[in-house]
Parts: C-alpha cells; structure tokens; sequence
C-alpha cells in the first residue's frame, strides 16, 4: 500500500491552515490554497465515546472519536484507543474507517505513541 501523506490545507490569501479542506477559506472566503504535511505527532484534545454506532461502522461499541491538535490544526476522526487521556501524544495511522455501499472507505486514524 502506498503511504498516505498526512496534510492540511494552506489559504494563499490569509495564510489559514485547515483539515479538512474546504472550498473556500473559512476565514477570508479565498479559493486558492497550497498543501502543508502536519507533523507526525498531535496532542489530544477532547474526545468522544459513541454506542450507537452510524451504519457502517463494523466496530464493537463504543467507536471513541477524539480531537487532536497538530501544531494549531486540529483534526477529527477514529481513535484507536478505548482508554484516550487528554494530553495524551497520538500519531495518524491510515486504515480502513468504515464500509459504505459494500465500499471499504479509508481515511486515517489516530493511534497513541509509545
């Protein structure tokens, strides 16, 4: 499997950095943007536990959902932990998050630093 780059998305007009990208800036409305890689390490924010899990989603209960800071982005998706801790380092891992359609839909995880 070729190896997923981990990025946001850099507004040339007021300098914004955004994950997910967007098609215009949430801030100025400008539709130019340049690719950045984040690091390779964020910071845990907040984070969820879901029991009612949305269709497609082949995972046990509960589906933990967290908020991760890279350097001032921050990021949503899977946790790979059912024990998360804010503060705690996480790293972004791709995998597969879920199915749709009979489609196996990819996108990345975070996972904790050992």
């Amino acid at each position: 499997m070729v190896e997923q780059k981990f990025v946001a998305y850099k507004c040339r007009s007021c300098g914004r950095v955004m994950n997910p990208k967007h098609d215009r800036c949430l801030t100025c409305k400008g539709m130019e943007f340049d690719e950045i890689e984040l690091p390779k390490v964020g910071k845990l924010v907040t984070y969820t536990k879901l029991y009612a899990l949305p269709q497609g989603i082949e995972a046990l209960p509960p589906l933990t959902l967290g908020i991760v800071d890279f350097d001032g982005v921050r990021v949503l998706g899977q946790l790979t932990t059912d024990e998360p801790a804010i503060g705690m380092s996480l790293r972004p891992v791709w995998g597969k998050i879920r199915k749709l359609n009979d489609k196996d839909i990819y996108g990345f995880k975070f996972e904790p630093v050992s």
